[in-house]
């Protein structure tokens, strides 16, 4: 019994370890998961990070109304929302020292940019809109935090002229919309893009003293574009165009930013609108330069016979993208080589791209030999030079004119003998 007791002990406690041991790797495999996940989160917390415009300062759904202040001074309002084939709401935003704007913001878009009096930005991104609300997210700098949430009473909102185009009995406030066309999205340097502003006032106000802000890209001036506009009525569109001169900018891609206008109201309340941003290529500027070609070709294959015509023709094409004008073709013949029909220096006034000038010019030599016909095209700010070479040999006859002379003499000499042997025989 003893025995079977302690048998018992020992069995017990190599259970009781291997337990433990079971236990200690449940532990350490539990540690590796945890480990992993975090390592997985934060990987995916930086990538998000590094894909947003900055820290985000705050996400939430606000009311129509309702309001947000930033570090104080920042203050951020819905004005309205608007459901459509594209949901958008509309924020009015004011900090230390700045007029309001009002910005519209579309669901989908990039956030929008506002910027501080000490230029500090900050992005206004719409998530979704609902029926008198939008889920409203802002980034910006990382120490920036929400110090207040509050209501805009609608009586102050009439005041502010952010909601006099939904209420009659407001005070004529003015409304400004911009809308920013280019009339081409890709250009090159030296090109002239036309810009056309298309200002609405939807308010119920004249809006006076309207200044126009609008940016440009560097390597660029614009060339006709007002600082001031004239007053604009309720209800009136006015229309402003200008050139926006490319003269040494950087190729590239480049987005030119919002167009925003200053003004007031009869009564003297600031405000701002702003429009949309542009999207402009602008490439390198192609080099426009003439390019000749000169061709001088022959039917025949090279070895031809003293005395002999060689016809020729003499082809000039242009090859490059501008017009070449006063185009002089110089020759240089070998001295025994002469020309018998043609014009083998001929002047061209002027040769455009992808045209082509031909002469045809019959050359006749006296020589034996190789013989080289020299051409040479020239034009304000280039040449272009061929050749053409062929070996001029000795008729059969005349090689042979000796030995055929010799014959003759004999032939001739017998026929005197033959004669003369006759004359004896009578």
């Amino acid at each position: 019994m003893g025995r079977q007791h302690q048998s018992c002990l020992q069995t017990e406690s190599v259970i009781c370890h291997l337990a433990g041991r079971a236990d200690e790797i449940r532990c350490d495999r539990i540690v590796t998961i945890m480990t992993i996940l975090a390592l997985v989160f934060m990987i995916f917390s930086t990538t998000a990070a590094a894909g947003s415009y900055g820290e985000e300062i705050f996400e939430r759904e606000l009311a129509v109304n309702a309001g947000v202040a930033i570090q104080h001074s920042l203050k951020i309002e819905v004005v309205s929302v608007h459901i459509d084939l594209i949901d958008s709401a509309k924020f009015r935003v004011s900090s230390y020292q700045m007029p309001a704007r009002v910005i519209s913001v579309f669901v989908g878009d990039s956030p929008t940019t506002y910027k501080t009096q000490s230029g500090t930005s900050i992005y206004i991104d719409a998530l979704s809109v609902y029926g008198d609300s939008v889920s409203v997210r802002v980034t910006g700098p990382v120490e920036w935090r929400v110090t207040d949430y509050y209501t805009v009473e609608p009586d102050e909102a009439k005041e502010s002229g952010t909601d006099a185009k939904n209420n009659a009995s407001a005070a004529t406030v003015p409304e400004l919309e911009i809308a920013r066309t280019l009339d081409t999205d890709v250009a090159e340097a030296g090109q002239t893009v036309g810009v056309t502003l298309k200002i609405k006032n939807i308010g119920n106000g004249t809006a006076t003293e309207v200044v126009l802000d609008e940016p440009e890209i560097r390597g660029t001036y614009k060339e006709g574009c007002p600082a001031t506009i004239d007053d604009i009525s309720a209800g009136e569109t006015r229309r402003v165009s200008y050139d926006l001169k490319i003269v040494d900018a950087e190729p590239g891609q480049y987005e030119l930013d919002q167009t925003i206008i200053n003004y007031k109201s009869e009564s003297g309340v600031s405000y701002s609108s702003e429009s949309q941003t542009n999207s402009l290529e602008i490439t390198a500027e192609e080099v426009q330069f003439p390019e000749l070609d000169i061709m001088i070709d022959s039917a025949d294959d090279g070895v031809i016979t003293c005395g002999d015509d060689i016809i020729a023709t003499v082809t000039v094409t242009n090859v490059g993208n501008a017009t070449a004008g006063m185009v002089n073709i110089k020759s240089l013949l070998p001295s025994d080589v002469q020309v018998m029909k043609g014009d083998i220096e001929p002047v061209y006034e002027s040769i455009k791209p992808g045209e082509s000038k031909e002469c045809d010019v019959t050359f006749r030599t006296y020589g034996t030999g190789k013989h080289i016909i020299e051409m040479e095209a020239m034009w304000e700010g280039g040449e272009e030079t061929t050749s053409l070479e062929f070996w001029a040999e000795k008729s059969s006859l005349e090689e042979y004119y000796l030995h055929i002379l010799i014959a003759i003499s004999v032939v001739l000499l017998l026929i005197g003998i033959i004669k003369r042997h006759r004359a004896y025989s009578y």
